[in-house]
C-alpha cells in the first residue's frame, strides 16, 4: 500500500533532503551533512561542519538543500550567524551569512535557487541572492521568532509566519507587503497554489487553513485532532497536498476541499522533510530514516484497469500496491464521471431493498470520504425513496414529483431522469400534433398531457402549450435554421418557451461561442473575438456576459498597444489594476524586461555603484508599482558605499561628513538594523548615537533620488541625472 522503494539511515534527525543528477543530499541536526548514491544508497561523502556545539532540535527548519544547484544552508544552535555548502564536488563551506542579529530558525531556497532566504529569532526574514549570497532584501519584521517561510512557484511571492501567530506575503519582486494577518493557529508549514491566489497552511494545532491571497481572509478551516502538523508538500499536479506531523501517520488531503482523502500508517515517527523529485517522494524522519516513496508504481497497470473501465481492478491495485494511485488524475477522473450513474443505479437498487446490489454498485467509490457520506445519506433516506418508486410504478405523478420537491435527492435517480424523459417526449408529440391541427387534435393533446395535468411544475408548461403551440413551433423553426438572435427573441417575449428541453439545448449555444470567443482572445485575435462578441451580446441570455467580455478584450487591445508603443507608465498600471491581462505575452515580456534590468542594478548596487544601479532603471523610476524596489535597490548600494569608503580604509573618500551621511540614509529607511549594524563594524556608532530622530522607513517615497548618499565638504545631495526619460 505504502510503495517504499528505498531507505537511507542518518545520525541525526533529517532536517533537509536534496538532489542532484547522481546523488540524495541529506542534512542532520548534527550538522552532518552527506551524499548517496541514487542506486544504491550508500554514502558517497559527509562532512561534519562542527562538533564542538549542542545539535540542533530533532524538528529544526534551520536548514535546507537547494533544488538544483547542489548547496546547503544552515543555521546553529547559539549563534546569529549560517553557513553556505557547496556539494557538487567536495562539500566544502562557500559563504557566511551574518546579518541575522540572532540564531536562524528558518531556511529556504526559491524554487528557482536565485534566491535564498532566511529568518530567526529576531523575527526578522532576510533574502539574500544564492549565487554571491549578497543581501539584498529585509522584510518587515514580525512579532516573534521566524516560524515558517515559502516561496511561490514562481518566485514572486514570499509567505513568513512567526511564533506571535501572525503572517505576511511580501511581493518580492516590487518590494511591496501584500497583506499582514493573524491567525488563532501557529503555521509550521505553507505552500502557494492555484496561480498564487491560494495559500495552503498547516499547524501545530493539527489546524489546516486554505489562505485566499486576493481577498484576504482565510476561506477553508478544517482541524485534524491530537496532531501537531509539521510540513506539507503540494502533489504534481496541484490536486492533492501531503502533510505529515509528529505521529506516524502521512495524510492526503484533497485541495478542491480540503478533504482528507487517505491517511498512512508509517513505520517510522515524526516527518521532517520531504522532497519530491519527477515519480519520487523522499521523506526524512526525526529519527534519522530517510524513505524513498515510488508514487508511480503501478500507474501503466492502473491506466489499463481504468481503460478497461474496471473500477474494482483499480481498488484492489490502490489497496494492495500503491495508495498514492489514488491521486492520479486518470483514476480521479473515471471516478468522478461514473460517480452519478452508479450512485443513481445504487438509489434504486436500495429502494427495492436490494442493499448488497447496492453496495457492490458503489463499492468502487468507497475510497473517496465525500462520496461515502453521499451514498450513506441515501442509504438513511431508502423509505422516502421506496414512496417515490411506488408512486412512479402506479404512473402518480403528483405524488411522486410531490416527493421530489420535498427530497431534493431523489431528482438525482434514474427514475427520475426517466419521468423526465417521458414528460418532455409527451410534450414534444402534443406540440407537433398541435402545429397539424389544433382544433382537430386538441383532444388527444389533453388526453396526452393529462397525467400531468395536476403536478404543479408542469401544470402552467402544459397549459400553455395548448394555447400557444403556434408560438412552440415558430421558435422551434428558428432553433433548427439555427436563427439564435430571433430565437432567444421569441422567448424574451414570450417566457413560457423557456420553461421546454430546446432552451436548455440553445443556451450551450451560446456557451459554445463563449468558448470561440475565449479561444481568439486566446490567440490575441481581439478584432475577430469582438465581431463574435457582438453576435453574442444580441443574444438575450448572454447579453451581459458578452457586454463584459468586451470590456476585457479592449482592455487587452489597449495594453498591448501601450507595451508595443514603450508607454511603461500606462503599461504597468494597467498590468497593476487588471488581473486578466496577466495571462498575456506582452504582461509576461513587460515583467521580464524590468527583472533584466533589475538583475544590472542590484550588481552595481553590491559594489555601491548608485549612479549606475539607477542608469540599469532609468525607464522605471517613475513607475509607480517600482517605487519600493528602486528604493530596496539603492539601500544596498548605499549601504556598500559606505563600508567601501569606511573611516581609514585604504582608497576611501577624504572630507566624508559621516554625521550628515547617516541623515541622508535615516531620512529614506529610517535607523534599520542594516545600518546599525554596518555602523558597528566600521567604526561611527558615535556618529550614529549623536543623530536624535529615528527616521522614516519609507521616507524614500519624498526625497530627492541621488546616486550616492555621501555627504562630500558638507556640499548638498545631487538629484539623479535621468537624461531622457521614456513611458
Amino acid at each position: 500500500m505504502f510503495p517504499i522503494k528505498g531507505r537511507i539511515r542518518l545520525v541525526g534527525s533529517a532536517l533537509g533532503i536534496g538532489l542532484d543528477k547522481d546523488s540524495i543530499i541529506c542534512v542532520d541536526n548534527f550538522y552532518n551533512i552527506s551524499k548517496y548514491t541514487k542506486d544504491t544508497y550508500v554514502v558517497d561523502k559527509a562532512l561534519q561542519l562542527i562538533k564542538d556545539i549542542d545539535p540542533l532540535h530533532h524538528f529544526s527548519k534551520s536548514a535546507a538543500v537547494s533544488h538544483n544547484t547542489s548547496k546547503v544552508t544552515m543555521g546553529f544552535v547559539k549563534t546569529a550567524k549560517g553557513v553556505v555548502i557547496n556539494t557538487a564536488t567536495e562539500i566544502a563551506p562557500i559563504a557566511q551569512l551574518t546579518w541575522q542579529k540572532l540564531q536562524i530558525s528558518k531556511v529556504v531556497y526559491s524554487h528557482d535557487d536565485s534566491l535564498l532566504a532566511t529568518g530567526g529569532e529576531d523575527g526578522r526574514v532576510l533574502i539574500y541572492t544564492a549565487d554571491n549570497h549578497q543581501l539584498i532584501l529585509s522584510l518587515p519584521p514580525l512579532s516573534d521568532t521566524i516560524l515558517s517561510i515559502a516561496f511561490s512557484d514562481d518566485d514572486s511571492l514570499i509567505f513568513s509566519s512567526c511564533f506571535g501567530k501572525c503572517a505576511t506575503i511580501f511581493n518580492v519582486v516590487k518590494n511591496t507587503q501584500i497583506t499582514k494577518f493573524e491567525t488563532n493557529y501557529l503555521i509550521e508549514d505553507a505552500f502557494f497554489y492555484a496561480e498564487n491566489t491560494r495559500l495552503f497552511c498547516v499547524t501545530r494545532e493539527g489546524a489546516v487553513l486554505t489562505y485566499d491571497v486576493e481577498k484576504g481572509v482565510i476561506i477553508k478551516e478544517m482541524v485534524l485532532q491530537n496532531s501537531w502538523l509539521t510540513i506539507c508538500k503540494k502533489m504534481p499536479g496541484e490536486e492533492f497536498a501531503l502533510v505529515g506531523g509528529k505521529d506516524k501517520l502521512l495524510r492526503i488531503i484533497r485541495l478542491s476541499d480540503d478533504t482528507l482523502i487517505d491517511t498512512i500508517n508509517l513505520e517510522q515517527t515524526g516527518i521532517t522533510a520531504m522532497r519530491f523529485q519527477e515519480s519520487l517522494l523522499y521523506i526524512g524522519y526525526s529519527d534519522g530514516a530517510v524513505d524513498v516513496v515510488d508514487i508511480d508504481l503501478g500507474r501503466d497497470e492502473i491506466l489499463a484497469l481504468l481503460d478497461k473501465d474496471d473500477l474494482n481492478g483499480a481498488l484492489g491495485l490502490i489497496q494492495q500496491k500503491n495508495v498514492f494511485l489514488k491521486t492520479a488524475k486518470e483514476y480521479c477522473m473515471k471516478i468522478e464521471t461514473r460517480w452519478k450513474e452508479a450512485l443513481a443505479k445504487a438509489i434504486d437498487l436500495l429502494a427495492k431493498d436490494q442493499i448488497q446490489e447496492a453496495t457492490a454498485i458503489i463499492e468502487p467509490f468507497m475510497l473517496d470520504k465525500a462520496k461515502k457520506e453521499e451514498f450513506d445519506y441515501y442509504w438513511q433516506q431508502k423509505e422516502s425513496t421506496a414512496k417515490f418508486m411506488d408512486a412512479l410504478e402506479a404512473k402518480n405523478y403528483v405524488e411522486a414529483y410531490r416527493l421530489a420537491d420535498q427530497f431534493p435527492y431523489l431528482k438525482e435517480t434514474l427514475a427520475y431522469e426517466n419521468v423526465e424523459s417521458l414528460w418532455n417526449k409527451t410534450f414534444e408529440v402534443c406540440k407537433q400534433l398541435l402545429f397539424n391541427d389544433a382544433q382537430g387534435n386538441l383532444a388527444k393533446a389533453q388526453d396526452l398531457l393529462r397525467p400531468f395535468a395536476l403536478v404543479k411544475s408542469k401544470k402552467d408548461t402544459a397549459m400553455m402549450l395548448l394555447r400557444n403551440s403556434d408560438k412552440y413551433v415558430q421558435a422551434d423553426k428558428e432553433y433548427r435554421a439555427k436563427n439564435f438572435v430571433e430565437y432567444f427573441k421569441m422567448c424574451e417575449r414570450f417566457p413560457f418557451l423557456k420553461d421546454v428541453l430546446i432552451y436548455k439545448s440553445a443556451l450551450l449555444i451560446g456557451d459554445q461561442i463563449i468558448q470561440r470567443v475565449n479561444a481568439l482572445e486566446n490567440q490575441n485575435n481581439f478584432a475577430k473575438a469582438l465581431e463574435v462578441c457582438k453576435l453574442l451580446a444580441s443574444m438575450a441570455p448572454f447579453k451581459n456576459e458578452a457586454g463584459a467580455k468586451i470590456k476585457i478584450i479592449q482592455l487587452k487591445q489597449e495594453f498591448a498597444e501601450a507595451c508595443k508603443n514603450r508607454k511603461l507608465i500606462d503599461a504597468f498600471k494597467m498590468a497593476e489594476s487588471y488581473y486578466e491581462l496577466h495571462s498575456m505575452p506582452e504582461y509576461k515580456k513587460l515583467y521580464e524586461t524590468f527583472k533584466k534590468c533589475e538583475k544590472i542594478a542590484i550588481n552595481a548596487a553590491s559594489t555601491g555603484n548608485g549612479k549606475l544601479a539607477l542608469d540599469s532603471l532609468k525607464d522605471y523610476l517613475h513607475i509607480e508599482c517600482w517605487v519600493d524596489k528602486i528604493a530596496a535597490i539603492l539601500k544596498i548600494a548605499y549601504l556598500a558605499e559606505f563600508a567601501n569608503n569606511a573611516p581609514g580604509k585604504e582608497g576611501a573618500i577624504e572630507n566624508i561628513s559621516w554625521k550628515e551621511t547617516l541623515q541622508y540614509y535615516i531620512e529614506r529607511y529610517g535607523k534599520d538594523e542594516e545600518l546599525k549594524k554596518l555602523v558597528g563594524e566600521i567604526g561611527l556608532q558615535a556618529e550614529l548615537d549623536a543623530i536624535p530622530f529615528d527616521g522614516n522607513p519609507k521616507g524614500y517615497l519624498t526625497t530627492i533620488v541621488a546616486d550616492s548618499l555621501l555627504s562630500i565638504d558638507d556640499k548638498p545631495l545631487q538629484q539623479h541625472d535621468e537624461g531622457n526619460k521614456e513611458g
